[in-house]
């Protein structure tokens, strides 16, 4: 398995302000790490947070390295507006707005680390041994966490460009999230561990993102604030500002997962390749907790009570196909900047995935990994 995630790794990572491409990789490859650790823990059946957060770091990582970002925006703007590129007044404008846009995703990358992977290392440290999994030692990890509602951080633009970020309100949501991860250790119903992963992961879920609003929203506002204001005394700044803006939000909302899978968050969450929709596990959701907060998030029952019109015809032909259970009807995201649309397509993701082994595959080829462990960015695509 390798070295386990310990938090003063973490911390390590973190503290790596003057190598932000090594230290995502390095974030990308802990969660991996934390990954296989609770996989040990909790029997390879059902998947805690950090599996997810493997391959949402190695999509942040596309922004920080920003090339792929650059391509994109070069691509979408020859497309739609020929010839801007050649315009020398706009090239550095639309460099700034690149820059901007990866110091918002890089700093959301490394503030939700330094706080869930801290969680996550002490608590596979903590409970690596059964005789250890006691209350006491639950408390003591809980107890690294502050009571307080979870709240969206304060950012401030610095003149140097730079993001000076202030967190707020608590950690209550983490805190019970890991009460939960208890208990689905002494769990013995798989259905009942399944439900009690899944409600751990979808409060870890909320509160990261809660935490992520203003680095999301900066992100995609950033091409409107530092385009628009570029070229004031035409239209070319504000179709500029568009056209990157959308760039920016059609590389945010792709994720690529492995066997091949690519998932458009715009769009209905298909079925894993080859899987139902949901485990059968989680085919019907029980436990009181986890209901309230299927339903608090746009999910479950509630998210199909409120279809559209448009939704309700597309049930209607996917139920004649026999395809109605291998899409999650209405939980594509229309605004990625709203939390709502993200945590009604996210949750739908977790229980959908939850129990999909295909995603422990590390995200990094075997000298890609001996590179990391070297403390050097691996040479060739990432």
């Amino acid at each position: 398995m390798g070295e386990w995630m310990t938090p003063e790794r973490v911390r390590e990572i973190v503290a790596m302000e003057d190598r932000p491409v090594l230290r995502n990789l390095l974030i990308t490859d802990g969660y991996h790490r934390l990954t296989l650790a609770l996989a040990e823990l909790f029997g390879r059946a059902d998947f805690a947070w950090p599996i997810f957060a493997v391959w949402a770091s190695k999509q942040a990582g596309r922004f920080i390295r920003e090339e792929e970002l650059g391509a994109c925006v070069s691509a979408l703007l020859a497309a739609r507006l020929p010839g801007v590129l050649d315009d020398l007044t706009l090239r550095a404008p639309i460099l700034q707005t690149q820059r901007r846009i990866a110091r918002h995703v890089m700093g959301g990358n490394t503030v939700v680390f330094a706080e869930l992977g801290v969680a996550f290392a002490a608590f596979s440290l903590a409970f690596a041994d059964p005789p250890g999994r006691t209350e006491e030692r639950l408390a003591d990890v809980v107890g690294l966490f502050k009571e307080g509602p979870s709240l969206p951080d304060r950012l401030t633009v610095a003149g140097d460009g730079a993001l000076v970020r202030e967190q707020r309100g608590g950690q209550t949501l983490v805190r019970e999230a890991l009460t939960y991860y208890f208990a689905a250790l002494h769990e013995r119903s798989p259905a009942a561990r399944a439900e009690l992963m899944l409600l751990a992961n979808g409060l870890c879920g909320l509160h990261e993102q809660t935490r992520l609003q203003p680095y999301i929203a900066g992100a995609l506002a950033a091409p409107l604030e530092e385009l628009g204001a570029a070229d004031e005394l035409s239209l070319a700044g504000q179709a500029l500002a568009a056209g990157v803006r959308r760039a920016a939000t059609e590389l945010m909302m792709t994720m690529a997962l492995p066997s091949g899978q690519v998932l458009r968050l715009g769009c209905d969450l298909p079925a894993p390749p080859g899987q139902p929709l949901w485990p059968d596990e989680l085919a019907r959701l029980e436990h009181p907790r986890l209901v309230r907060l299927a339903q608090q998030l746009g999910a479950y029952e509630a998210r199909e009570r409120g279809l559209g019109v448009v939704d309700r015809v597309e049930t209607f032909v996917l139920d004649r196909l026999d395809l109605a259970d291998r899409i999650a009807q209405g939980s594509g995201a229309d605004d990625w900047a709203r939390l709502d649309d993200r945590m009604r397509y996210i949750f739908e993701y977790f229980r959908s995935r939850q129990r999909d082994a295909s995603l422990l595959v590390s995200p990094f080829s075997g000298p890609q990994a001996e590179e990391l462990a070297a403390g050097r960015v691996p040479a060739g695509p990432l």
